[in-house]
């Protein structure tokens, strides 16, 4: 009689568990909660956006639009580059990776169960914050104009943009949730892959200032032309680069010289795929000792 192996599905089922009993999730989701009502009750109090609704809605709606999806990215980012540092590091740190390799778990596929489970959290995530920035416009909406007529007539390009901020909040959840759960890989511990993943991005953005600098001291545009290949900025750019039928400004830095959508998408594309990969390089050929 050959003994039952953990499956995949049971593997999955317990990571969502663990992720439902982590009283920090729980408590970063609440802060994050209050953070955005603090936020939604401020807009309806810009007069300048209360013009904008009568004079032009579709500008009114992106213009939120984009500033909900800084939020997000930025929020939710941090939440996610967290709970999967976390998620995955914490197997190493209490030991219970070998019980479970033990048990007939397998590397790849305890790995596997943990990023799904963090890819699940990561489309609620935005599904709530989708039903939130809704309830949070519809309302502000009424209180200025007392219907919502306004709404009931935007052009296409209006929702062929939102598409767009929802492709990349996506893009944003895939990405943090690959460098949070490979830092936790490479280093083996919730400390290490917390403080890598959480430091990353700081660094990647603000790395464009003192290339910005060498290339104006030596004179040289080699520094800049480096920064077209960091993540953060790409990342940062890339919602800018697809709304090609209005302004729209990136949050924080960009590269430092022209790229256009394509390239962006690449080279985000090319990072979370070569973070992936060596994740699952890591789990697959390194030995359990600790």
């Amino acid at each position: 009689m050959v003994a039952a192996r953990p499956s995949f599905r049971g593997g999955l089922g317990s990571e969502v568990l663990k992720l439902s009993r982590q009283g920090m999730v729980w408590a970063m989701l609440g802060v994050a909660l209050l953070f955005f009502a603090v936020i939604a009750l401020a807009v309806p109090t810009a007069g300048n956006l209360r013009d904008e609704l009568h004079h032009d809605p579709a500008s009114l709606v992106l213009t939120l639009a984009d500033g909900y999806l800084a939020m997000f990215d930025s929020g939710a980012g941090i939440f996610l580059l967290l709970i999967s540092a976390r998620l995955v590091g914490m197997e190493y740190g209490g030991g219970t990776i070998r019980v479970l390799l033990a048990r007939g778990a397998g590397r790849l596929r305890v790995l596997l169960a943990k990023l799904a489970a963090l890819a699940l959290l990561g489309l609620l995530l935005l599904a709530g914050f989708l039903v939130l920035v809704t309830a949070a416009t519809c309302a502000t909406v009424l209180a200025w104009d007392g219907s919502l007529a306004p709404l009931a007539s935007l052009p296409a390009t209006v929702w062929t943009d939102l598409g767009i901020d929802l492709l990349v909040a996506l893009v944003s959840i895939g990405v943090c949730i690959a460098l949070g759960s490979t830092a936790a890989v490479v280093g083996r511990s919730v400390a290490f892959g917390v403080g890598a993943a959480v430091a990353f991005f700081p660094l990647d953005n603000f790395g464009t200032i003192p290339l910005r600098l060498l290339a104006a001291v030596t004179g040289q545009h080699l520094p800049q032309d480096v920064t077209a290949w960091f993540l953060g900025p790409n990342l940062n750019v890339l919602p800018a680069l697809m709304q090609t039928d209005h302004h729209a400004d990136a949050q924080f830095s960009t590269p430092l010289v022209h790229v256009d959508a394509v390239h962006a998408g690449l080279v985000v594309a090319g990072w979370t795929l070569a973070l992936l990969v060596l994740s699952l390089m890591l789990t697959r050929r390194r030995d359990v000792l600790q």
